[in-house]
């Protein structure tokens, strides 16, 4: 059984989008959609997401090419960032904001464990989160459907600075980072 100990439910996941995805995506994630919903966890960090919405809007945007060319996006970080399930690969991060891609862990399960175990050394390790928390207590806390974005864009010479993050719809930064950075292939 998953426990996630500070989830943060947003809403219950419809069951047409548990049956499409069962079997394509972790058991682990179905019991998080059946048990939890959507919602948020690792202090506003990580946030489970509807697939279906985020294949049909950023699907262009995941870079899928090696492998058996199958991402389904599964969470996005409070850094708009897209975390997706890739059989062949694993749980693997999408890092708009630095321009590359990160491996998380080969399961899901061994995924949300690390991250229960090491908390904001995990999140730091891997998905560079450290200026989350400073953002956090200098703008508050996001909505479910928002990111912190660097504006302008650590590719457009940004600075990763607190003051340069501003709250902004998470899809829509995804669509402007590949609309002004390109699709990172992977």
């Amino acid at each position: 059984m998953i426990e996630v100990a500070d989830f943060v439910p947003h809403a219950p996941v419809e069951p047409e989008v548990i049956e499409e995805y069962r079997g394509r995506v972790p058991d682990d994630l179905v019991e998080i959609w059946e048990r939890y919903g959507y919602g948020t966890f690792a202090e506003g960090f990580l946030r489970v997401i509807n697939p279906k919405v985020y294949e049909d809007e950023v699907g262009d945007c995941i870079g899928k090419t090696q492998g058996d060319g199958i991402a389904i996006p599964i969470m996005v970080t409070g850094l708009g960032d897209l975390i997706t399930w890739e059989p062949s690969a694993g749980v693997i991060g999408i890092l708009y904001r630095l321009g590359r891609t990160v491996g998380l862990n080969t399961t899901l399960h061994n995924f949300l464990f690390m991250v229960d175990l090491d908390g904001p050394e995990e999140l730091s390790d891997n998905l560079h989160w450290d200026i989350f928390p400073k953002a956090v207590a200098a703008h508050g806390e996001l909505p479910y459907d928002e990111s912190f974005i660097f504006v302008p864009l650590l590719s457009m010479g940004g600075q990763a600075k607190v003051e340069n993050l501003h709250k902004r719809k998470t899809i829509a930064a995804i669509q402007v980072a590949v609309d002004l950075q390109g699709v990172i292939g992977h």
